[in-house]
């Protein structure tokens, strides 16, 4: 009788142990635990992602101009692949489509916490809902509006929110995040806790950022991943879109050491990826919608330089300069050095200027009719540089 006992004794001990970790995780209240933010909006969609700390199911209503997202004659958005709509998942990915360039659009997202996900039956718990908030479509015909850039942040998330509290948002419709905003990706956290949430909180439910890759953002066990969270508007790293008179290419210069190197572990293409990133651009400065721009903007994390040493930066100098140079570009934005230059154009490398911002610095351009007028600032607000470039010829 004393043993039975001294088992009893062992399992209620083990049942003490791990019965309060079952009661608190079924005790979470679901909630969006990071986002909403905007990606990929182009003339005619939007895409809008947001995590849950639940698995969901998950739909955004969404009107237009005068049409609340709470009404009646609200349209109803889901995400679906081969059949079958997304389900079960924490992250969330939406794309709002059949969009009219430069209108607004409210819109609130909704999360179905599933409790239970069998082959013929789901049991679903409870609904989180935020919002409304507001999108605003590229516009091509817009005359004015500014944008600023960040880069080389490296996860320094109180830097970044203190570059951001310098930015007037009533005037800003984009925000570039050019590269190396983390460290290297082996936990999700680190874009959260480094800085999207910071972006959420200032700006990012209702003005997008562009994700500018940047060669930390290659590396780490989910690096792999980065695309799901910051989706493009072509699923590629590299794309053109158009917004008021200017046309803006984004360009990925990948790693900055050879492939073959060490550091890599044999991991790692970039060669053969930048040779079709340059038939991509070759092609793309041919389109008439970029050629017919008033101003033509490039953003790239690594500055092209011709210098052997820099392997990375040599190879696009050697690829995309001779291309970018016929194709009148206007300003070339960059990151990744750590400190701060404005290089000249020269009739011998580069034909436009090149802007090299340090990650202590936020660069502001307010785009017109007249002028691309450039702002650089230091984190405690003091102006580094200012300039204006016009356009060679108007369009």
């Amino acid at each position: 009788m004393k043993r039975h006992c001294k088992h009893w004794v062992v399992v209620i001990a083990v049942c003490a142990v791990f019965a309060p970790r079952a009661t608190a995780q079924e005790a979470e209240k679901l909630a969006v635990a990071h986002g909403p933010y905007l990606q990929a909006v182009t003339e005619t969609s939007a895409t809008v992602v947001w995590v849950t700390n639940k698995n969901c199911v998950s739909h955004i209503h969404y009107g237009a101009e005068g049409i609340s997202s709470d009404s009646n004659d609200a349209t109803t958005a889901f995400a679906s692949h081969d059949g079958l709509i997304d389900a079960n998942t924490k992250l969330h990915k939406i794309v709002l489509t059949s969009l009219k360039p430069g209108r607004t659009y409210d819109y609130r997202i909704v999360s179905k916490e599933i409790v239970k996900f069998d082959p013929y039956e789901v049991t679903y718990g409870d609904t989180v809902t935020a919002g409304p908030y507001r999108l605003h479509t590229c516009n091509p015909q817009k005359e004015q509006f500014s944008f600023c850039v960040v880069n080389d942040i490296h996860e320094q998330a109180e830097r970044l929110a203190s570059l951001l509290s310098m930015v007037a948002w009533d005037a800003t419709d984009l925000v570039f995040l050019n590269g190396d905003m983390i460290d290297h990706w082996t936990r999700e956290n680190q874009v959260f806790d480094g800085f999207l949430d910071v972006c959420v909180r200032r700006f990012a439910r209702e003005i997008p950022f562009v994700y500018v890759r940047g060669n930390h953002e290659t590396r780490g066990a989910l690096a792999r991943d980065l695309i799901e969270y910051f989706p493009t508007p072509n699923g590629r790293y590299y794309f053109a879109f158009r917004h008021g008179p200017v046309s803006f290419l984004v360009l990925d210069s990948g790693e900055d050491k050879p492939d073959a190197n060490k550091e890599y572990s044999g991991l790692v293409d970039f060669d053969a990826y930048r040779a079709e990133e340059t038939k991509w651009l070759r092609q793309t400065v041919q389109d008439d919608l970029f050629q017919t721009s008033r101003y033509r903007i490039v953003l790239v994390h690594m500055p092209p330089f011709a210098d052997e040493r820099a392997y990375g930066q040599s190879q696009i100098y050697r690829s995309w300069v001779p291309i970018l140079n016929r194709a009148d570009i206007d300003l070339m934005l960059c990151g990744h050095t750590h400190q701060f230059a404005r290089i000249d154009p020269n009739e011998l490398a580069h034909h436009f200027p090149i802007l090299i911002n340090a990650p202590d610095m936020i660069v502001n351009v307010a785009v017109s009719e007249s002028s691309l007028a450039v702002v650089v600032k230091q984190v405690d607000g003091r102006v580094v540089d200012v300039f204006a470039l016009k356009p060679d010829s108007p369009n």
